[in-house]
C-alpha cells in the first residue's frame, strides 16, 4: 500500500502509514471487529480513499486558522438508563 509521507497533514499522514501497516498483513476480508463488522476490506477502502485525498485541504484550512470543533463525538454516545 502506497504511504501518505506527502499529506499536507502530516499528523494524519503518520497515523496512516501506522494503520497501513496494520492492514496490510490481515488476511483479505478479514473481520476486525465483530461487534461493528468492520472488515480489512472497510479499512483498506478507507485508506484508498484517504491516499487519493491526501493533497486536498480542507476548504475551512483555507479559510480561517481557527480550530475547527467537533460536531459529534468520534465514538457515539449510549444513553444511561
Amino acid at each position: 500500500m502506497a504511504d501518505f509521507d506527502d499529506t499536507f497533514d502530516p499528523e494524519l499522514g503518520a497515523a496512516c502509514n501506522r494503520l497501513a501497516a496494520f492492514v496490510e498483513p490481515l488476511p483479505e476480508g478479514a473481520t476486525v471487529d465483530a461487534a461493528s463488522k468492520l472488515t480489512e476490506r472497510d479499512l483498506a477502502l478507507i485508506l484508498r480513499r484517504l491516499y487519493a485525498t491526501r493533497h486536498v485541504e480542507r476548504a475551512d484550512h483555507q479559510s480561517t486558522d481557527a480550530p475547527r470543533t467537533t460536531l459529534r463525538a468520534s465514538v457515539p454516545l449510549t444513553a444511561k438508563g
